[in-house]
């Protein structure tokens, strides 16, 4: 269908262009250029995946392993944070891990452990980008805060003290 004939209907074998099986996570998709970006989690695994935006293809996955496990509510998800992208790097958080950094290829660039956190529900907030810095909000029941990363370093650049409880949005730059 063209942009003005939207398809109302979904089925098996209907308005679907492509299907693919994928792990088990909560994290929205990032579309940019012919790339769609998602995080999911198997066992110890916290995943990151590119797949083929016309094809739904598998172009790489990526993991790291969770050195503990964060609290979390029962409909919160270890991979609940969506990545983000500066066009050549794609981020991801992981609450049990702390933030990653992939190029497009699949290639780590950096980690930066962050936690334990101290949070009934389980952080969640995803990562932003803005000017050279990946952004994240670490609300949690104590300790809260915000933190600014050098994007090509991996570095924490700043860190703000929140007095917040209980937080769970992801900040928006304006």
């Amino acid at each position: 269908p063209s942009c003005g004939q939207l398809p109302t209907e979904f089925g098996p074998q209907k308005n679907v262009r492509w299907k693919t099986e994928l792990p088990a996570g909560k994290s929205s998709p990032v579309l940019v250029g012919d790339r769609i970006f998602l995080t999911a989690s198997e066992g110890d695994e916290l995943i990151t995946m590119s797949l083929n935006r016309t094809t739904g293809k598998v172009q790489w996955r990526r993991s790291v392993r969770a050195p503990k496990r964060e609290a979390q509510h029962a409909l919160n998800h270890r991979a609940a944070p969506t990545a983000v992208t500066d066009g050549k790097s794609v981020y991801v958080f992981f609450a049990d891990f702390g933030l990653v950094a992939y190029d497009f290829d699949g290639k780590p660039r950096w980690q930066l452990p962050l936690g334990p956190f101290n949070s009934q529900h389980g952080v969640v907030a995803s990562p932003v980008y803005a000017d050279g810095r990946v952004i994240l909000v670490c609300d949690q029941d104590t300790d809260a805060y915000m933190i600014g990363v050098d994007a090509d370093r991996g570095k924490i650049v700043w860190k703000t003290p929140r007095n917040v409880i209980n937080g769970y949005s992801t900040p928006m730059i304006y």
